[in-house]
């Protein structure tokens, strides 16, 4: 479900560099960063009477800054490039139709009550409306591969386009030669996996988007890769922090946005520091598997795949049904833990991330009640289980505060009855939220017996 984060593509409007240069070489004087410029929301007039440009201007540019694209990438122009011009509604509305296609209305409700439940979304917020908004506001057109169509926005003057237009053309290219369609099918029941394929192909795109704009600005090519890699994400965050949504959006959303285009532009530029290009056409042929693979390249390089977990039967949870399953991968661990602990803790404890298994269990009779969550974790040594069992017996005391109690538990319960729990066998760990009254032990037992884990 965290696919409808990046169903529409969004990218940022406009980049600038900062300063920067590698240590061995003289620094290079260009323009000091400033906020990505943003569209004013619809039926607001442009500052200064900005106008936007004509439509054939921005289809010729388009065609030429497909050129320059390809030249920095190394990616021939195999095919001419579909391209339309759509107002911002009607790139809404291709927005709103691609998330219907790849989802359910059960589904999107499903994984709100999965967050809800984890205490990352507030619990009277709209997911649907929340992403809708985000991918509204961020949006500078589009690259479909389903249509295989390039989609630019019209309210926008050329010049505010043309980094994203580089961005949107480089996963045109991307799709001719290496069939973008296998990485934009969504993989709901692994979207670990799937964040982690949009990161490469984010990656890339933004990699090729910052090159591109700094040979505009007539930077020296050889320091390229080093300045794009330590200035990108102060671009990145300082632009889609300028936009009211998504400074406001809950931080699950706001970096399960971001961590596409920053974690997979470090990945990308991680690879590339002694490498041309033609690297990354290798990465695309072996995909990353997991977010521990893109935070770690060096995962990825000596093929450190994630440990499977496969869920069993629980009948201790009677009639309850399996409402959605998915894999949590080490980002949404450390954003799980940071949302109740610091930063730092969080990132320790996720770091020793080696596989897992989310399955989220609904009361047909209760059908708006919070779902019961089962988690089994492995992690790459027991001393890394145990520093995640100590940041998750603090997360369920934080999700769940206690009064009565002194001390900080592996075990509590809500006002409604539900019962939390963590339990530690050797590497692996389990983590139960909100499971119902009376029932965490033997759960956790037949979890235990029925999950397996493939070592």
């Amino acid at each position: 479900m965290r696919r409808m984060i990046r169903a529409g593509l969004a990218v940022l409007a406009c980049v600038a560099l900062a300063s920067g240069a590698a240590a061995d070489k003289p620094p290079v004087p260009v323009p000091a960063p400033v906020p990505a410029p943003q569209a004013p929301p619809p039926g607001q007039p442009r500052a200064g009477g900005t106008p936007k440009a004509p439509r054939d201007a921005l289809v010729a540019a388009a065609d030429e800054i497909a050129r320059q694209v390809s030249a920095i990438r190394g990616l021939s122009i195999k095919s001419p490039i579909a391209r339309g011009v759509l107002s911002r509604d009607e790139i809404g509305a291709k927005l709103k139709e691609r998330i219907a296609k790849e989802y359910t209305p059960a589904e999107v409700k499903a994984e709100s009550r999965v967050l809800k439940r984890l205490g990352l979304l507030p619990a009277d917020s709209d997911y649907e409306k929340l992403i809708l908004g985000l991918l509204m506001e961020q949006v500078a057109g589009f690259y479909d591969p389903f249509s295989a169509k390039l989609y630019i926005a019209d309210w926008l003057p050329l010049e505010m386009q043309r980094p994203a237009l580089a961005h949107e053309i480089e996963h045109a290219l991307q799709d001719q030669h290496f069939d973008l369609k296998r990485f934009a099918q969504p993989l709901k029941d692994d979207g670990d996996r799937q964040l982690a394929h949009a990161s490469l192909v984010e990656g890339d795109g933004t990699a090729v988007m910052l090159e591109f704009q700094a040979q505009s600005m007539g930077l020296p090519i050889d320091q390229l890769p080093e300045m794009v890699a330590t200035i990108g994400k102060q671009m990145l965050q300082g632009g889609m922090g300028t936009t009211p949504l998504f400074d406001k959006a809950p931080a699950f959303l706001k970096e399960t946005l971001i961590f596409p285009y920053l974690g997979g532009l470090t990945f990308i530029e991680s690879l590339r520091r002694q490498s041309p290009w033609s690297r990354i056409n290798d990465v695309f042929k072996d995909p990353p598997e997991s977010t521990e693979q893109i935070l770690h390249p060096e995962k990825y390089l000596s093929h450190e795949k994630p440990i499977k977990v496969t869920a069993g039967p629980l009948p201790s949870l009677g009639a309850r049904k399996e409402l959605r399953r998915d894999v949590i991968g080490e980002l949404e661990w450390k954003i799980l833990f940071a949302s109740q602990l610091d930063d730092t803790l969080s990132e320790r404890a996720a770091a020793g991330w080696g596989g897992d298994r989310l399955v989220a269990y609904a009361d047909p009779a209760h059908p708006d009640a919070p779902p019961a969550i089962v988690t089994r974790s492995v992690w790459d040594s027991e001393t890394d289980a145990k520093e995640a069992e100590s940041a998750a017996t603090k997360l369920i005391a934080r999700l769940v505060p206690t009064p009565d109690k002194k001390a900080e538990s592996n075990f509590t319960s809500d006002a409604a009855g539900d019962e939390w729990f963590v339990e530690r066998h050797g590497d692996e760990l389990i983590i139960l939220f909100g499971v119902p009254a009376s029932t965490h032990e033997t759960v956790a037992a037949e979890v235990w017996k029925n999950w397996k884990v493939a070592r």
